[in-house]
């Protein structure tokens, strides 16, 4: 397979340079295995391996792409005849890469499927162990390989391992669900714990509530994703479509607020030795200090401005590269210990509904409880309504740093009312 996929960058490489093209190359390949639960039954188990090649050219300032999921070198003559104006676009340059710690883990690659289901129905055992019904739940390992090759010299390949888990469960009508993803393994344990965490007592209050909210990473995750994150990308800015736009080296949040975007972070998820386009990646400062600092690119962003990129081109081999976030950080400030009296939401549902370019939100509560004098009082489910860009005028990020999704952060902190 490895002599045959050399041959066939080869041949592609070969046959642009004759017509006078520039070239870029993605290769993208892996297994995957998954194991999922409907109910408290095995539902079903699945073993994938995947290919695809995507293929750029460039000439006389026009751009061609083609993809396919066959070792099929006509992938470069359909990209060479699909061309369409683009005086934007080029291709990266070769650099000094460094390879961040804990991408992969061979014990990730040799999970058996035993394993796995094991593991699966260890989440199920302890829901049921506390009379919660299992709802779904799932457990996969996967492994994946890319390499970008183009016209100026660079070649890079990266090997990434991923292991998943979530269950969901219910009782009494209520639901809680949780989740994780990491290279390495980790004890599916936790999240089965987590859901008891949420559900074990029936006798919830409805209430409203004003005052000091601490948003879970889980749900700090999900909110963020939809509002705050795609302020940055310079693909929004430049369209109008960021409420960020023309705000550089301004107080755009409160002081306690320092967010950076990391893709060479050690031991992270979404880091990587260089981005979909070949560009390394690189630590970039998004908020300092309530102060904007940078936005993101990818190079045909950044060459609309005469910038370069941050390394945030974002891309699978099926489609064109487009500004994505990596490793979204901020930076820890107080200790949630000090809260003497607080909301604490773990679940927001309909996160999906905000405005990505005003940041308004309204979305519902769950998995909550008000933390009164060392106790706990659990919340039924209300809607919190807002404005992320105001909210993180005041807001204070706390201790307890996690990643969630592309997120590394502590719960925030922050003034807000919950209705019924």
């Amino acid at each position: 397979m490895e002599t045959d996929l050399q041959y066939l960058i080869d041949r592609i490489m070969e046959i642009s340079e004759k017509k006078g093209f520039e070239t870029e190359v993605f290769i993208s390949k892996g297994k995957n295995f998954s194991s999922e639960l409907d109910g408290e039954n095995l539902d079903s188990i699945e073993e994938s391996d995947d290919f695809g090649i995507g293929v750029r050219v460039i000439k006389d300032k026009k751009v061609g792409f083609a993809y396919s999921s066959k070792n099929d070198i006509d992938v470069v003559n359909k990209a060479m005849e699909n061309l369409i104006y683009d005086s934007d676009t080029s291709f990266s340059n070769p650099e000094k890469y460094t390879h961040p710690k804990g991408m992969l883990y061979d014990d990730v690659k040799k999970l058996t499927e035993k394993e796995l289901i094991d593991a699966l129905f260890e989440m199920k055992d302890i829901l049921k162990e506390n009379k919660i019904t299992t709802v779904s739940g799932g457990v996969s390992n996967s492994y994946d390989y890319s390499r970008i090759i183009n016209s100026n010299g660079v070649d890079v390949e990266e090997e990434n391992t991923y292991y998943s888990a979530s269950i969901a469960g219910i009782n009494n009508g209520e639901t809680a669900y949780d989740y994780l993803t990491k290279n390495n393994i980790f004890d599916v344990k936790e999240l089965a714990e987590n859901v008891v965490e949420f559900l074990k007592n029936p006798n919830a209050i409805k209430t409203e509530f004003e005052g000091n909210i601490m948003l879970d990473q889980r749900a700090l995750n999900s909110l963020l994703s939809y509002t705050l994150i795609p302020a940055f990308n310079a693909e929004n800015v430049q369209r109008n479509r960021s409420v960020l736009k023309d705000k550089l080296e301004c107080d755009v949040f409160g002081e306690n607020i320092t967010i950076e975007d990391d893709g060479t972070r050690d031991y992270s998820l979404y880091s990587a030795v260089v981005d979909g386009e070949g560009t390394k990646t690189q630590k970039t400062t998004l908020i300092e200090n309530g102060v904007l600092k940078n936005y993101l690119y990818d190079i045909k962003r950044a060459n609309i401005e005469g910038k370069k990129s941050t390394g945030n081109a974002s891309r699978g081999y099926s489609s064109l590269p487009s500004v994505g976030p990596t490793n979204i950080v901020i930076e820890p400030v107080e200790k949630q210990e000090n809260i003497d009296e607080y909301l604490y939401i773990n679940t927001l549902i309909g996160t999906h509904t905000a405005n990505p370019i005003t940041g308004d939100f309204s979305v519902e509560i769950s998995n909550s409880y008000i933390m009164k004098k060392g106790e706990k009082t659990p919340v039924k489910k209300g809607l919190l309504s807002g404005n992320i860009f105001e909210i993180l005028k005041t807001a204070v990020p706390l201790d307890r740093v996690e990643q969630r999704g592309k997120l590394i952060s502590p719960p925030l902190l922050f003034n807000g009312k919950i209705l019924v």
